[in-house]
């Protein structure tokens, strides 16, 4: 059907209305409810007969385009990188042994013999404050600069997804705001 074809109805004898165009002027067509045929008018007499409105004001566009996918994937993008962001300490302290706790190293020291104690206080006041990390501080620092990084991603990638899917946004407005000027 061209764009300059009216769309007319034509009631049908189960109540229902077929709708034709005008270069069906004079012929016959079936109904789609009944299957009964149905006459179509000649086309000065077509001009009596209503109009449907046409789809766009019935309901809203509904069909998938560039801008609706814009939203979508701007929103699957910002909403994967916050969860990226927001898990990688959790995620984490599934591989990396988390360093203990103040409250479980009191315990700690409470719970061991005195002699042991006092030879570990020796030995640190001896060493000073600064002491080479362990190979699990070593890790655990590695960790947190890679973590670190990645948050910084994470977060940059929600950001662009959310500027992707208000850009899609805005192209649906304008789309919108064509539609009612047309």
């Amino acid at each position: 059907m061209s764009s300059v074809d009216r769309i007319f109805l034509i009631p049908c004898a189960c109540s229902a209305r077929v709708a034709v165009t005008t270069g069906q002027a004079g012929g016959t067509i079936d109904c789609p409810a009944c299957g009964q045929r149905v006459e179509i008018p000649r086309l000065r007499d077509l001009a009596s007969l209503a109009v449907p409105p046409t789809p766009s004001a019935v309901a809203p566009r509904t069909s998938w385009d560039a801008a609706r996918g814009l939203v979508f994937a701007g929103a699957l993008i910002a909403i994967l990188g916050a969860i990226l962001a927001t898990s990688l300490i959790r995620i984490g302290g599934l591989f990396f042994r988390q360093p203990a706790s103040v409250a479980a190293i009191r315990a700690a020291v409470r719970s061991a013999p005195v002699g042991e104690v006092h030879a570990a206080w020796k030995t640190s006041s001896t060493m000073g404050v600064r002491r080479p990390p362990t190979e699990e501080e070593l890790r655990l620092q590695q960790f947190a600069k890679t973590s670190s990084g990645i948050e910084t991603v994470g977060w940059g990638l929600a950001c662009i997804g959310v500027v992707i899917a208000v850009a899609g946004g805005l192209l649906i407005a304008s789309a919108g705001g064509k539609d009612k000027a047309a």
